[in-house]
């Protein structure tokens, strides 16, 4: 009789192994089929693609802020901390690219390829898509001559990568006003900015009670 039950209980937890995958996936299957068939799915995606550029580029300027401090780390290394910087860099124009393609190539989004080049050419919002044209452009210049302007004089790496401020503050704007979320996502936008602020007025000194060493580019690493 025990050894019945134990074979009872084995083959019962056997089924639940083999069926449990089987019905998450049939779930997911029934639960994804309105959004996979409807003809909002290039808007959604083009959505999705845009915030997920969002984050990406809020996690580039927070951490080149924080790690640039001069003085403030001595951990990573500044190599580390350059490939790092960059690898975030080159991950947000990728999603940025992304998120531009398949809005462009979406008819029903209202932006087309000359509302996605062109600021003020989208019938969509056409401030909020101009504003996010302008920062894609930004973006692409500063990803781009990252690694010339790093090997330039200190003053000019600075000077090119303070308009990562500006540029994130300008794709806020442009995500806000452009996005249909808006509402949804303001607590989110109010955080992210907030954590940014942060961290500029702590690089700047002004929560640290002593002013910043004077800057010293970090050394680009070695070319390969």
């Amino acid at each position: 009789m025990r050894r019945l039950r134990e074979l009872a209980a084995g083959g019962a937890t056997l089924l639940v192994v083999l069926l449990a995958p089987l019905a998450a996936a049939y779930g997911l299957v029934q639960t994804t089929r309105p959004t996979l068939s409807s003809p909002m799915l290039p808007w959604i995606t083009g959505r999705a693609l845009g915030l997920a550029a969002y984050g990406a580029l809020w996690a580039t300027v927070l951490f080149g802020t924080v790690v640039r401090a001069p003085g403030r780390l001595a951990w990573p290394h500044p190599e580390s901390r350059l490939r790092a910087h960059a690898a975030l860099g080159v991950s947000t124009l990728a999603l940025v690219t992304a998120h531009l393609w398949v809005l462009a190539a979406d008819r029903y989004a209202g932006v087309g390829w000359r509302g996605a080049l062109l600021p003020g050419a989208a019938r969509y919002r056409p401030l909020g898509v101009a504003l996010g044209v302008l920062s894609c452009y930004a973006i692409a210049l500063i990803v781009v001559t990252a690694k010339r302007a790093g090997g330039q004089v200190g003053r000019h790496w600075l000077g090119l990568h303070r308009l990562a401020l500006a540029t994130y503050a300008l794709v806020t704007c442009h995500a806000v006003l452009a996005g249909s979320d808006t509402a949804a996502l303001r607590a989110w936008y109010v955080a992210t900015g907030a954590a940014v602020a942060l961290a500029a007025a702590w690089k700047a000194g002004w929560l640290g009670g002593r002013q910043p060493a004077p800057h010293r580019p970090d050394p680009m690493p070695p070319s390969r």
